[in-house]
């Protein structure tokens, strides 16, 4: 009967492994879409997402902190962007009352799949379990019930074990330097 327990486990972590490493699926799509549609390194457009991302983290009931980490900024530039655009204020503003409104927000809200993807890669990428669930709003208590589930423990394994693997060295970045290649033509030169 112990042997049934060892296979669920593995079973589970070979899972976890699995959705682990879909996690970037999304993000690798984006890019891809985005260099069909030649919008790679538009600043203007990345911050269009970004806002998007932190006004759907609102939504989900985030609190800022959740929503800048969901929107790849620091919950600073949240702030001065909310300072900056009162339409993104108000978008704010408005996904935070329909999250209330529902009952995403408060201790007793429950976690989403979109709060746990934030998570996993925020653990994946080296946060400790406990400061990770504090920015997204996750009380301990509420972080202590989810990890007694089987697969939401291995998936944070599976994250803590990734989070942990040493990334491999990469070559020194190639230093580029302006030259000119041809000589500026003088007013006397006759050219």
């Amino acid at each position: 009967m112990n042997t049934h327990h060892g296979d669920d486990t593995s079973h589970h972590l070979a899972w976890a492994e699995h959705a682990i490493d879909a996690l970037d699926a999304g993000d690798e799509a984006n890019r891809s879409l985005g260099e069909a549609l030649d919008t790679t390194g538009d600043l203007r457009a990345e911050n269009a997402q970004r806002r998007a991302d932190a006004v759907r983290a609102a939504a989900m009931g985030l609190p800022p902190t959740g929503c800048a980490l969901a929107a790849g900024i620091s919950e600073r530039m949240l702030a001065v962007w909310q300072g900056a655009d009162p339409h993104f204020n108000a978008a704010m503003a408005t996904a935070q009352a329909l999250a209330h409104a529902h009952g995403l927000t408060g201790s007793a809200a429950p976690t989403s799949p979109f709060a746990l993807r934030l998570l996993l890669r925020a653990v994946r990428s080296g946060a400790g379990i406990l400061a990770a669930a504090e920015q997204l709003g996750i009380p301990r208590h509420r972080l202590r019930k989810l990890r007694e589930r089987p697969q939401v423990a291995a998936l944070v394994l599976a994250a803590q074990s990734i989070g942990r693997k040493p990334t491999p060295r990469r070559s020194k970045p190639y230093a580029y330097r302006l030259v000119r290649t041809s000589r500026p033509q003088s007013p006397n030169s006759g050219g």
